[in-house]
């Protein structure tokens, strides 16, 4: 199992240094954001980028999963799964043009005439760049992978300070930074790809594969726009109901979320890789139960953390207006917690090729989300959002907690889990009360970690083992 371990672990470390660049650099620059932009700009600025996300989700039938998943089983020909990507790529942005020219002639939306451009911009480049991304890593360029990771960030990191320190140009600077930043990292992956350009014009994948693709990817359609609803339809319903500045605050309230979201991102893209080279159904190494009791000790245990320091590091990155955001951060930091949690879940689906299952799920969960949407926004605000978004996460988790029994047996302590995510919720609460109430959220985390004593030890030992392995290595050279 050691050998399974290192995979994982080798995977891990590269996409932590590509995660670095693409969320860690992103979340140093917010306070560049809150104290130029103001909250109506990034609202704004939000929806421009929220609407070329679900754009994404339908116009190319997430056509990147299938490259992924595809180039992963097949040893050979492989870049005419690519070509393939790319073709679904070019048929969804002509539908996209299509849409955003009816949209504009109507006059249903109000916007300024440069946002259809910068919708279909975000939406091309960024599309472009996961699917190459995605077949770096099923061809096990995972090294590329990051270093484009890294060149999208700093792209976009240099971009924002220039156009909206040096040149001035607000919301358009921040829109075209984010731009820019897969426009250069999908020419960075293409270099490493080492194909023609040629190729990716030439629609020769097989009928076959084709279909396999297809069918593996039109459910998660449906998967990801009710991701899209669980994660972004409450901006619209924020927007409609509080204003489009209560909209950018409620945006920059997923900033420090993202740290979490870091931390998973890091560990899912790596996961998604062994989750189907080491599927087994029984588990009979304890591979698949062990990773994910150590994987939820820590994610819990770093949501409790940054729940604890959520105020004080909204004083650092929220500036003026921003800072009211900080009381809906730590109800978001549930909502990425149980994102993380299904997350590790909807992988064991994918490696037994069951995406129905991963949308069956997600549908639920979104439909959860927008009744809560419309019951909780008006009486409570942004905060009803956050809470329809935890809420309705939480409602996944339970159902593929129990769906996963029928496609593999997770020997896990269950009760114990549930205990943590009850005392992380009511740790929220503490910090929703007059002085926050910062002995009680302490001794809840100490209570967290005492829970999950055992995990935290294996996790230590596992790094101390490799650093001395790597310290004996280091010796013998």
């Amino acid at each position: 199992m050691r050998e399974k371990y290192k995979y994982l672990g080798k995977n891990t470390l590269v996409f932590a240094i590509s995660s670095f660049g693409t969320k860690f650099l992103s979340f140093l620059i917010v306070p560049l954001y809150t104290n130029i932009l103001t909250t109506a700009e990034y609202g704004v600025a939000d929806i421009v980028t929220t609407t070329a996300t679900l754009m994404i989700y339908i116009f190319t039938i997430n056509i990147a999963e299938a490259v992924l998943r595809c180039t992963l089983e097949r040893k050979e020909r492989q870049n005419e799964i690519l070509a393939y990507g790319i073709h679904i790529l070019i048929i969804g942005s002509f539908l996209v043009v299509v849409s955003l020219i009816i949209v504009w002639l109507s006059g249903l939306i109000k916007w300024e005439n440069s946002y259809y451009i910068f919708v279909f911009g975000y939406f091309f480049f960024t599309a472009l760049y996961q699917i190459l991304t995605n077949y770096l890593r099923a061809t096990d360029k995972v090294t590329s992978v990051a270093r484009t990771g890294v060149i999208s960030s700093l792209v976009m990191l240099i971009c924002n300070v220039l156009f909206l320190v040096v040149i001035r140009i607000g919301i358009y600077g921040y829109l075209i930074s984010m731009i820019l930043g897969p426009v250069i990292g999908s020419g960075y992956a293409m270099y490493k790809i080492k194909l023609p350009v040629s190729m990716y014009f030439n629609n020769c994948c097989d009928a076959e594969t084709k279909r396999t693709m297809k069918k593996f990817c039109i459910p998660l359609i449906f998967n990801n726009i009710a991701l899209w609803i669980n994660a972004f339809l409450d901006k619209y319903f924020v927007t409609a109901i509080c204003g489009i500045e209560q909209n950018g605050i409620y945006a920059v309230a997923y900033k420090i979320p993202t740290i979490l979201a870091m931390c998973y991102s890091v560990f899912s893209q790596a996961w998604s890789l062994s989750a189907v080279k080491e599927f087994d159904r029984n588990d009979k190494d304890g591979f698949f139960s062990d990773t994910y009791k150590m994987y939820n000790a820590f994610i819990v245990c770093v949501c409790s953390v940054l729940i604890l320091i959520n105020i004080p590091l909204a004083k650092l990155l929220y500036a003026k207006d921003f800072f009211t955001a900080w009381k809906y951060s730590s109800v978001l930091l549930i909502f990425v917690m149980f994102n993380a949690i299904t997350a590790f879940m909807g992988s064991i689906f994918s490696a037994v090729k069951n995406s129905k299952i991963i949308a069956g799920t997600t549908l639920i969960s979104a439909a959860v989300n927008i009744v809560l949407n419309i019951i909780l926004i008006p009486s409570l605000g942004v905060l009803g959002a956050a809470i329809a978004t935890a809420v309705c996460y939480a409602v996944m988790f339970a159902i593929r907690s129990v769906v996963l029994k029928k496609y593999i047996v997770m020997r896990v302590t269950i009760w114990k889990d549930i205990l943590a995510y009850v005392l992380i919720c009511l740790q929220v609460v503490f910090e929703h009360i007059g002085n926050h109430c910062y002995i009680a959220q302490v001794l809840i985390l100490i209570t967290i970690i005492v829970l999950y004593m055992d995990c935290i030890g294996v996790i230590i030992g596992k790094i101390h083992e490799k650093h001395k392995n790597k310290k004996v290595k280091n010796e013998r050279s």
